[in-house]
């Protein structure tokens, strides 16, 4: 406590000497005599000792203080927040480059071509000084520096310098330990790691806690470090910070990087923002004068992949004509082939160019660290891995696929980046990153869902114990009772007059005979059957009865395949069927009943039903549009289901269409409703709206939470106002739900009604992991809502050109004028939320839709 804080009343008849009036000297041998005195009062207790007063340190620390040993008959000492020890930031074996003795800073080393980007592991306090003059040395007069490190980093004082050190759990030592997502979170971490060490030494005389300098030799371990003050424990905020004021050429930012997967799109608007403060930014004229430094660990990948950032911006500075006449790739490198690259190329505006700037740039700063290579290494470690190999306690299989995937989403990212600087750099960054990356939704997919851990897997893994086929008709899936009718549970037709729409389940051969059949009778009066198969699963017939391939850890739900084309599925399908006719299989009929081994004589695809059918039935037509289940369709599924709607005849001018479409998925329940719901909005503006969709014409409801049933939610209701008419807009989307619900009702499925329902199951949850589950699919659910309310937008917008542009179209050069991906972007039940979830963003909330299943088969 400070001395301003303690005051003393003095005694009413005091020494003359009293050392509790003054500080004034006292004889030796009185001071022999009365060594100190103990005086206390309100404030603090003050011990008074040779004449000097001595404070004592007074800590607010109240959590219980844990002890712990880094090994077994190590000593014991306290524990930062109960389970860390503090270690040395980086070991010698991680200076590739050789440049601490020098620097004291490890691997510090510049990109190739003389371009002014460097990059290092993390410096000393003395470190950073070192650095920072070699690159004004160098006659730079102009720094970005970046500490890309979002782990708590500690300077702790030595005789000549500040080193780092972080903390680790003992489970694993090498592992670095992150407290923060943000720049702020993580300085704010290292502040309180700091109090907490501080406290901690405190309270004992010597004032000294314990560090870890060398954990591959713990002979001579702990150490016992004093830090008695702030000034013995520097945070990065103060080691760095400093060289802005010292300095007035240096622009300094804290990125958080992630340790393996791309940077966050906050970051990305940080570095922009950094270089934009650059007087020279945009000036060819000054040539090298701008330097970037970044800083991370030990110099590799994240380094790399901010010094692979600098670059570009740099390349789009100058030009990429010194860069790209005399690349070469580097014999560590490999192409990549990975599917989802293609895709990404396929995206973005001159693609391949786009690629082959990135491929040189990632040459040019891939000395220590080529992305290249470390995708290669990764997938080649993966597919030689099984699935039961463990390495330190951890699923070996998992945690390579998890690199894989993080490797990748890096360079998908610098394939988009570059693509941003592209059209960006010239308009100097009007718009920043993470609004141009939200207005192309499909690269946000791609980007958070690189692959799927069975998208390449072979299909004989149903004659191994991994993959069983289980039969997609169950117990109490026909709640629409049709299965004896027409041989194809939940079969209706949508409540419009006039409307040919249909939805059902998944048929086997006989129902797919029976429903043609029906439609076509005299009695129904069609001329011509559509069937649309909207499952993105592998589904086979067998025997009569339809079966789909699940995983043995999640026999609940068929494996699905997000982004796989059709044609990818039924190629997939055709291997499945030509394993099952030369094999026995084993099958679950009912999953709460054991497997049975079964051989199969007849065994078709859903494309080889329907041309079977078209023998019998020539008045037909099959298409497949995959969709993901339970999820908003992609801009592109509108454009595909629109395609099938408008190529049969359905006009302005056909009013009396004698075609059937019939929309079919596993259980004929969400996505075939949804289909209906978009056919029946198409439809409805080609004919007219009936009566019941305009102003005054709604029934009222009464019942509970009506507002919300009727999906007036804070969120949507902002939607409606930015849209032209947007109250009739939504009214007509309500419409066509409801008379879908009107001949579907003992399904228990409103499109606008699950979204309230799902969300009030969160309070009756029982664990957090549920409870993040049901939020993220009431969103899902809202999310769906506000895409046909938007697609209804759309249909009203373009109906005079006659649909001539695609939905896709519509959102990138109208919908993004209106701030549409804004409001997606911040998706959220705020009539009940104050604080909204993580899942409010789009690339939160369509990140990981694969299946929580093993990875199998190929990384490609």
């Amino acid at each position: 406590m400070g001395s301003g804080s303690s005051t003393l009343t003095p005694p009413s008849s005091p020494e003359p000497d009293s050392p509790i009036l003054s500080h004034r000297a006292i004889s030796p041998e009185k001071q022999k005599s009365r060594n100190f005195v103990r005086a206390c009062n309100d404030v603090a207790p003050i011990i008074i000792k040779d004449c000097r007063e001595e404070f004592q340190h007074v800590t607010d620390f109240k959590d219980p203080i844990v002890h712990g040993c880094i090994a077994e008959n190590m000593p014991r000492h306290p524990l930062v927040k109960g389970k860390y020890f503090l270690v040395r930031d980086a070991s010698e074996k991680s200076d590739i480059k050789k440049t601490y003795a020098q620097y004291k800073a490890p691997n510090f080393h510049q990109a190739g071509k003389g371009l002014p980007v460097y990059g290092a592991g993390q410096p000393t306090e003395k470190g950073l000084i070192y650095l920072m003059d070699h690159l004004i040395d160098e006659g730079h007069t102009e720094i970005i520096l970046l500490n890309l490190r979002e782990e708590p980093v500690l300077f702790v004082e030595t005789a000549s310098d500040m080193l780092p050190y972080s903390i680790r759990e003992r489970e694993d030592l090498k592992k670095l330990v992150n407290l923060g997502r943000s720049s702020w979170e993580a300085d704010e971490a290292e502040a309180r790691i700091r109090k907490e060490i501080i406290d901690l030494a405190t309270m004992k005389e010597e004032n000294k806690f314990y560090f870890y300098k060398d954990l591959e030799n713990l002979q001579r371990e702990p150490h016992e470090v004093n830090v008695q003050y702030e000034d013995h424990l520097l945070v990065s905020e103060e080691v760095y910070s400093r060289h802005i004021l010292c300095s007035h050429c240096v622009r300094y930012r804290r990125l958080c990087f992630p340790l393996e997967a791309a940077p966050s799109d906050v970051d990305v608007d940080s570095f922009i923002d950094v270089y934009k403060e650059c007087p020279s930014a945009f000036d060819r004229t000054h040539g090298s004068s701008v330097a970037m430094l970044f800083t991370c660990h030990v110099g590799y990948g994240r380094t790399t992949l901010g010094m692979v950032m600098g670059s570009l911006i740099l390349a789009h500075r100058n030009g990429f004509n010194s860069i790209m006449s005399k690349s070469q790739r580097r014999s560590s490198g490999e192409e990549l082939s990975c599917s989802v690259i293609q895709r990404v190329v396929s995206q973005i505006p001159d693609g391949q160019n786009i690629k082959h700037q990135v491929d040189a740039v990632v040459d040019l700063c891939g000395e220590l660290y080529h992305l290249h290579s470390e995708i290669s290494a990764a997938k080649h470690l993966l597919e030689g891995t099984t699935f039961d190999q463990e390495v330190d306690g951890e699923n070996a299989q998992e945690m390579l696929y998890k690199r894989c995937c993080h490797f990748l989403q890096r360079y998908l990212f610098l394939l988009c980046f570059n693509s941003y600087l592209t059209e960006q750099f010239s308009q100097r960054f009007l718009k920043p990153f993470s609004k141009w990356k939200r207005q192309h939704p499909e690269i946000v997919r791609l980007l958070q869902n690189v692959h799927h851990p069975n998208s390449h897997a072979p299909m004989d893994l149903v004659l191994t114990d991994r993959q069983f086929l289980v039969a997609d008709v169950y117990i109490g899936l026909d709640v629409m009772s049709s299965q004896m009718d027409v041989r194809v549970p939940n079969f209706r037709k949508l409540n419009l007059k006039g409307f040919s729409v249909y939805g059902m389940a998944q048929p086997a051969r006989d129902g797919v005979t029976k429903i043609s059949n029906y439609l076509l009778s005299k009695k129904q009066g069609h001329s011509f059957v559509v069937l649309v198969n909207l499952r993105n699963d592998v589904a086979v017939e067998c025997d009569g009865k339809a079966y789909s391939v699940r995983d043995t850890t999640l026999l609940d739900e068929p494996i699905i395949h997000p982004g796989l084309t059709k044609e990818v599925l039924e190629e997939k399908e055709e291997t499945l069927t030509k394993i099952i006719k030369t094999n026995k299989i084993m099958t679950y009929n009912e999953i709460s009943e054991d497997p049975v081994e079964q051989e199969f004589s007849s065994v078709l695809t859903p494309s080889e039903l329907a041309d079977n059918q078209k023998l019998q039935t020539l008045d037909m037509q099959y298409y497949r549009v995959p969709l993901q289940y339970d999820t908003t369709p992609t801009e592109q599924d509108f454009d595909d289901l629109m395609t099938v709607i408008r190529k049969h005849g359905f006009s302005e001018e056909s009013e009396r269409n004698k075609t059937a479409i019939v929309y079919y998925c596993r259980t004929g329940k969400s996505r075939t409703t949804l289909a209906l719901a978009i056919t029946g909005l198409v439809m409805c503006h080609l004919r007219g709206f009936p009566k019941g969709s305009n102003i005054g014409e709604q029934e009222r409801v009464s019942c509970p939470n009506a507002q919300y049933t009727k999906g007036d939610f804070m969120i949507v209701q902002k939607l409606v106002r930015i849209l032209p008419n947007g109250q009739q807009v939504k009214r007509e989307v309500d419409f066509i739900l409801d008379e879908c619900f009107e001949t579907m009702s003992p399904m228990h499925f409103h499109i606008r009604e699950v979204i309230f329902v799902t969300y009030n199951k969160i309070i009756k949850a029982k664990s957090e992991t549920e409870k993040q589950q049901l939020r993220r699919q009431s969103l899902d659910a809202l999310e769906r809502y506000i895409y046909l309310i938007l697609f209804n937008m759309y249909l009203r917008y373009d109906k005079k050109i006659k649909w001539q542009r695609s939905f896709s179209q519509w959102m990138r050069e109208v919908a993004v004028n209106a701030g549409v991906f804004e409001l997606l972007d911040n998706l959220a039940f705020y009539d009940f939320e104050k604080v909204p979830t993580s899942f409010k963003t789009m690339n939160e909330r369509w990140s990981h839709r694969s299946q929580p299943i093993p990875f199998a088969g190929e990384f490609k």
